[in-house]
């Protein structure tokens, strides 16, 4: 399992990379990506975004050069961090080598956005312009400045600067400079960081995942029916650049494949695009259940439970239960409810307590937090339990009688008329997430 890997870095970085790269070849590969100027950060990582499993960039100011809506959180990213303590290490080196050097001409870059060298800061030289304004990359282009124009002005001696990319500009104009560079070892330990972090992952996409589907309609379905279902799925699976995995089995469809192409299907559990595909094309509610295992025998049985999950569901919908039997569902829409059958041992005798059943109860909860606050109406718990209104009366009446929930009355958005019902859930804070979470 070869990992690749993308090192966005400037020149001035690359003996140490190039140092370790033959111990490493074991593991991984490196694709060596050279920047000159911070503007060109998101351009190199997104031309790359596809042919690498992860990226290493030299410095915080670098990674924070890249345009955040770019970023994709399926693909690592490991931060080479200017350690301050070199810094340190290094001015005090100056003090004892020339203890004739004034601190007050020598001009730190970076010294000016690390938060816990504000104090240090009166001690070195005031002149050159502000970069505690305007936009990172204004910010560091200033800096670029400040050292040349402080130099050729002789209003310092030294220039000390974590930034390599600086380092051809402040040689062409003959600027004294100090680059401070991550030592050899914490490149070592970031490198194997993300090694260790990418294997996971690959490891985790391998998991078996099954996926158990159903057209409900009046009549149990035909074999014709199931056919036609199974060429649907197919068609779906082409249009993903998947395989076409799909069987008829006891009366269903299912679906064979691995936890990163479902994590690709449902957008990573939040909605599910094989239920909308086949939701177009079906008439009846469409039932989907996907297990997840660490073999197939597993993610199979896993896959029927959550289809009876789908099926006690009123719509069409797709849930998912994984091998710790968390459950996550409908997967229609970002409001996910997410419960384990296995249950919280604190909700399992909340629940006891509450005189309700304890799923129901895990997936108020969940709904509370998702809607952000702990006060729900009938209406609401109706459509998270997907019961009747009065089955959801049921149970918040038996929540305020044992003293769990108290009614409120309010308006919200702006709503003429009376005001509503709801239940404030005291067990939950006000941003409906459990009390002392």
């Amino acid at each position: 399992m070869k990992i690749n890997l993308g090192i966005i870095t400037p020149e001035t970085h690359m003996d140490y990379f190039r140092a370790i790269e033959e111990e490493m070849r074991p593991l991984c590969q490196f694709r060596f990506l050279t920047i000159s100027n911070f503007r060109e950060t998101t351009d190199i990582y997104l031309k790359n975004l596809d042919s690498v499993d992860g990226f290493v960039i030299s410095g915080r100011m670098l990674y924070e050069s890249i345009d955040k809506e770019c970023l994709d959180d399926k693909v690592p990213v490991h931060i080479l961090h200017d350690d301050e303590n070199l810094l340190y290490r290094e001015l005090f080196r100056l003090l004892v080598t020339e203890p004739g050097l004034d601190i007050s001409r020598i001009y730190v870059d970076y010294a000016y956005v690390i938060d816990s060298f504000s104090e240090f800061q009166q001690y070195l030289t005031h002149e050159g312009k502000p970069v505690d304004s305007g936009g990172l990359l204004e910010r560091v282009e200033t800096m670029l400045e400040n050292h040349i124009t402080l130099w050729e002005d002789k209003k310092i001696d030294l220039s000390i600067t974590a930034f390599g990319h600086f380092v051809p500009e402040l040689q062409k104009h003959g600027v004294r400079y100090i680059l401070i560079r991550p030592t050899l070892e914490n490149v070592k330990e970031t490198i194997s960081e993300i090694i260790n972090e990418i294997t996971i992952l690959k490891l985790k996409n391998q998991r078996a995942v099954v996926a158990c589907l159903s057209a409900q309609s009046e009549q149990p379905p035909s074999t014709e029916q199931l056919q036609e279902l199974k060429v649907l799925v197919g068609r779906f699976l082409h249009d993903m650049n998947l395989a076409d995995t799909a069987q008829i089995s006891d009366g269903y469809v299912r679906l064979y494949t691995t936890y990163g192409n479902f994590m690709r299907i449902t957008s990573n559990a939040n909605n599910c695009t094989l239920l909308e595909s086949l939701e177009e094309r079906i008439q009846g509610k469409v039932k989907i259940g996907w297990g997840s295992g660490h073999e197939y025998f597993q993610a199979n049985v896993n896959a029927t439970k959550a289809h009876r999950q789908a099926e006690a569901y009123t719509g069409s919908c797709s849930f998912f239960i994984n091998e710790e039997q968390k459950v996550i569902g409908p997967m229609r829409s970002m409001h996910v409810i997410q419960f384990s059958e296995q249950g919280d041992p604190e909700i399992i005798a909340l629940a006891k307590r509450i005189g309700i059943n304890n799923i129901n109860l895990q997936k108020i909860m969940s709904y509370a937090e998702i809607m952000r606050t702990n006060k729900l109406s009938s209406e609401d718990v109706a459509e998270c339990l997907s019961m009747t209104v009065r089955g959801a009366n049921r149970i918040l009446n038996k929540i305020e009688e044992n003293k769990y929930a108290q009614t409120v009355f309010e308006k919200r958005d702006n709503s003429k008329g009376r005001p509503k019902k709801y239940y404030e859930l005291l067990f939950l804070d006000k941003e409906g997430r459990k009390n002392g979470k």
